[in-house]
């Protein structure tokens, strides 16, 4: 059975049977509800955070608050790490706070300085959280100052721009292979970080890298952005090459973000890429279930669909093959999105094309 936490602006928490769609049981709080979790480790425990400005673990079965704290600032963001030892909370002041959860219990451990400079509280709002991939250091923070910053530990090590972020609870996302970063943007569109070794450049301590470059792509009134689970971006075309391809004429690098690494606030560049909406499948599954999302294959285009190199005047076929695979490998080629948007609509696209700098 597989379970579905919902928060909302009536005040309260409320647990689904995703198979019957039957609420099970309401959690009631003093304010509105602005974030949620269940705990990674046990599903009987889930965290909330509420404009009442307290932060709280519930113990589902017994229905009951199994301890709180009072931040005295009004909770936006609320996270627990992967080994669910510890958890994440952001204010509306742009505070970050770390809390030890080992025992199910809040016991403070530190704040975080992310540095946020605005002067406004509402620019400084925590509106959320993602810890990478394996890990339970390096965390992705996204906050209203369109700004998403990544913290190693109690470190602000990295920074990625070119999003809207100024009043909506946005969040960003890493793909479950770790190289890439989604987000939604109230610009109406979806951005693409490349997020691996190489988009990290040695720095100093003290420095903080900038991440400038991105792609992206229209989506109206998106407000949710997550890579589809389990699915990895790889090479679509096949060309035979002595040096490029193997005894099957199959290309096998791993596609990479067209990006260049841009340092501590240097210029950057935006790339548009060809994302086809695909029908959503029966049985997708929903980043907020206690149990492991449904499998599911990821959509993908017809052969007719992808870009042909005969197509291209001026050019031979072993260039343009050549070609194509460079952009495969520097792409998020075959990169497949789920997003939501304001009207309700779930859509999913998936990267083919070539980019395009604008």
């Amino acid at each position: 059975m597989q379970y579905l936490l919902s928060s909302s602006m009536d005040k309260t928490v409320r647990l689904w049977d995703i198979t019957s769609s039957t609420c099970l049981k309401t959690f009631s709080h003093t304010d509105y509800v602005t974030c949620i979790q269940f705990n990674p480790v046990d599903d009987n425990f889930f965290i909330s955070g509420s404009l009442d400005e307290k932060v709280r673990i519930w113990n589902v079965h017994d229905r009951k608050i199994e301890d709180w704290n009072d931040l005295h600032e009004m909770v936006t963001a609320a996270c627990y790490s992967p080994d669910g030892q510890v958890a994440m909370v952001g204010s509306h002041k742009g505070s970050c706070h770390l809390f030890d959860t080992t025992e199910k219990k809040l016991l403070y451990k530190s704040q975080i300085d992310l540095r946020i400079r605005k002067k406004k509280s509402g620019q400084k709002k925590i509106t959320g959280f993602q810890f990478a991939p394996g890990s339970s250091l390096e965390v992705l923070i996204t906050s209203a100052d369109s700004r998403i910053r990544v913290v190693n530990g109690d470190e602000l090590v990295h920074k990625f721009k070119g999003f809207r972020n100024t009043s909506s609870q946005i969040s960003a996302s890493v793909a479950p292979n770790g190289k890439y970063v989604v987000c939604a943007s109230e610009d109406s569109h979806v951005y693409v970080w490349r997020h691996d070794n190489s988009s990290h450049p040695s720095r100093s301590r003290s420095a903080v890298d900038v991440t400038n470059s991105y792609e992206h792509f229209h989506c109206r009134d998106v407000t949710v952005a997550i890579t589809w689970p389990g699915a990895e971006a790889r090479g679509s075309l096949g060309c035979r090459s002595s040096r490029h391809s193997d005894s099957d004429g199959a290309v096998n690098s791993v596609p990479e973000t067209p990006i260049r690494n841009n340092e501590h606030g240097s210029n950057g560049t935006a790339h548009s890429h060809r994302y086809i909406e695909s029908p959503v499948c029966e049985g997708g599954a929903s980043t907020s279930t206690s149990n492991h999302p449904v499998e599911a294959a990821s959509p993908s285009l017809p052969d007719e669909q992808l870009p042909s190199a005969k197509s291209s005047p001026g050019h031979s076929s072993s260039d343009l093959c050549i070609g194509a695979m460079d952009v495969q490998r520097r792409s998020a080629w075959g990169l497949v999105i789920v997003t939501a948007g304001q009207g309700g609509e779930i859509r999913v696209f998936q990267n083919f094309g070539f980019p395009v700098q604008v």
